[in-house]
């Protein structure tokens, strides 16, 4: 549903939307990118924006954070074991993350439901494969609640195991609007999204009635920033019109990365 099902097409796809991005090198160290998870087509060139900064990282191993669309189960899980199957083959969970997070208090918890029908987490691992073919692992977090409490809760668990590791968070902006009111909101969002302000994000998501869907993977990679001192910056903006020609009800997409 939201690439191509053929190895070589889905190769393909990626490598064409990578070399529109290309050349684009991180100011810092980089602690963690967002990225979208809608349809190739549609956010595959703003997401490339962040992989190709990815791309030129000595790390292979990631946590993905991603919200849970359907809201159930609740609460914040990780994927406990096993490989994900993807058209460019397996990746590994990453059993050292798992047998370390155990270890740190208010951890999540495991579960295999919580990532049932979600495409947020699992559209990201086909850019990673394509980038570091089976010489990568996953840390999937499936967050069902996404308010301040659990994003403050979580923050510090994937901070502890950031030494060798990069987070990304999975997210679109606004939906089902005209492009106009949607830049407009998003603009709004990346704006508090780079301020490192998490309050003040929640207030503004609250303010515009925002439907940004991945706010709490989002606020987490903010929290883990502000305690690495580091900066949020904007890679780059589009939203679905861009791609359909549709301008009357869009999508918006930005990548971003957090670096120290």
């Amino acid at each position: 549903m939201f690439y191509p099902a053929g190895r070589d097409e889905l190769r393909g796809m990626i490598d064409n939307l990578l070399s529109r991005s290309y050349g684009i090198a991180a100011k810092g160290d980089i602690i963690g990118v967002v990225v979208p998870h809608a349809g190739y087509i549609y956010s595959g060139y703003t997401a490339s924006f962040a992989f190709n900064l990815i791309r030129n990282d000595k790390r292979r191993k990631f946590i993905i954070i991603g919200p849970k669309h359907s809201g159930y189960p609740y609460e914040t899980f990780y994927y406990p074991a096993g490989t994900w199957e993807t058209p460019l083959g397996n990746c590994k969970i990453d059993v050292e993350a798992i047998k370390q997070m155990q270890t740190i208090r208010n951890a999540p918890l495991a579960s295999e439901i919580a990532f049932d029908d979600e495409h947020s987490i699992e559209v990201q691992v086909p850019w990673l494969q394509y980038l570091f073919n089976d010489g990568c692992s996953i840390l999937p977090i499936s967050m069902g609640d996404q308010s301040l409490e659990m994003a403050n809760g979580l923050a510090p668990v994937v901070s502890d195991l950031m030494q060798d590791r990069l987070i990304i968070a999975s997210s679109d902006l606004t939906h089902y609007e005209p492009a106009r009111k949607a830049d407009a909101k998003d603009s709004e969002l990346i704006k508090a999204i780079e301020s490192l302000d998490v309050v003040s994000f929640y207030n503004v998501m609250d303010r515009i009635n925002a439907t940004a869907c991945g706010y709490g993977p989002i606020a987490t990679l903010m929290l883990a920033t502000k305690r690495m001192n580091g900066k949020i910056e904007l890679l780059h903006h589009s939203n679905s019109g861009d791609s359909s020609g549709d301008y009357s009800s869009v999508v918006g997409y930005a990548a971003f990365v957090a670096y120290k």
